[in-house]
């Protein structure tokens, strides 16, 4: 039953999904096309160059934020409208646990997550890679590897893989702010949104507690009293960021099991 549901959930997101991410695969294209493959990098760079470049780089941001979004209110409105607005009722009639219900949401909700920002990495890849653009890093590969202490590849593949862990979390403590969010009938969604603010504010502050406490913060104890290279202080900070990350999702499953369990409240 449970790969029923995860099946249900993917084909009704499907269509809306796949055609706005195909929309932005399509755009990086042709800017590679038309614009990216033909920028000249081996003379002198021109004003108009660079500032085309930064108006690139926001349109370009703005467009993955809300194509990220979009997602992410994709699996959010999912979540409450299948299992605590009107059509609840028939969701809770069918012959399925919470538990089940929560993991089909979870399950299906990481995989889109997980689909959007790949995709969104093929975009960018689609936009970088061109002979033109490889050939003009190659010649500041190496400072930016000095500064970083790791190559560029490295660092991309890193955050993708950051990416694709912590989307667990993301979803589980998105799942979590709207369960929190329906025990206050009045107030369902402002509710869910105080939570997620409120969730996110107690998140950050720890972490930063954490990270001073063990000497980690930029330009704290952690950089001051050793040398050291910039891939062990990431990896360092990553480790740390994880377990925090760890230890909250954990906490936000166990009470988003309950509340399903023992606390719906359906419109």
């Amino acid at each position: 039953m449970l790969s029923k549901l995860i099946k249900y959930d993917l084909k009704s997101t499907a269509k809306l999904f796949l055609l706005l991410h195909g929309i932005y695969l399509l755009i990086c294209i042709m800017i590679r096309v038309l614009y990216m493959n033909r920028l000249d990098f081996s003379g002198e760079t021109n004003e108009m160059v660079i500032l085309s470049l930064l108006l690139l780089i926001c349109l370009m941001s703005l467009l993955v934020s809300a194509l990220s979004i979009f997602t992410w209110l994709q699996i959010a409105f999912r979540f409450y409208r299948h299992l605590f607005s009107k059509e609840g009722y028939l969701s809770w009639t069918l012959p399925v646990s919470a538990p089940q219900h929560l993991w089909g949401k979870i399950i299906s909700g990481y995989i889109l997550t997980a689909a959007d920002t790949i995709i969104i990495f093929a975009g960018i890849l689609i936009l970088v890679t061109g002979r033109n653009v490889t050939s003009a890093y190659s010649l500041i590969a190496d400072e930016i590897t000095g500064e970083l202490g790791f190559s560029i590849t490295t660092f991309g593949i890193i955050t993708l893989a950051v990416c694709l862990v912590s989307a667990v979390g993301s979803v589980i403590m998105t799942y979590f702010c709207i369960a929190v969010g329906q025990l206050f009938p009045s107030h369902r969604v402002l509710g869910a949104v105080a939570v997620y603010f409120v969730t996110s504010f107690i998140i950050q502050i720890l972490l930063i507690i954490l990270m001073l406490i063990s000497g980690y913060f930029p330009g704290y104890e952690f950089y001051t009293s050793q040398d050291t290279a910039g891939l062990d202080f990431f990896t360092r900070i990553l480790t740390l960021s994880f377990g925090v990350m760890l230890v909250t999702t954990v906490g936000q499953y166990i009470a988003t099991h309950y509340i399903m369990k023992k606390k719906i409240n359906l419109i």
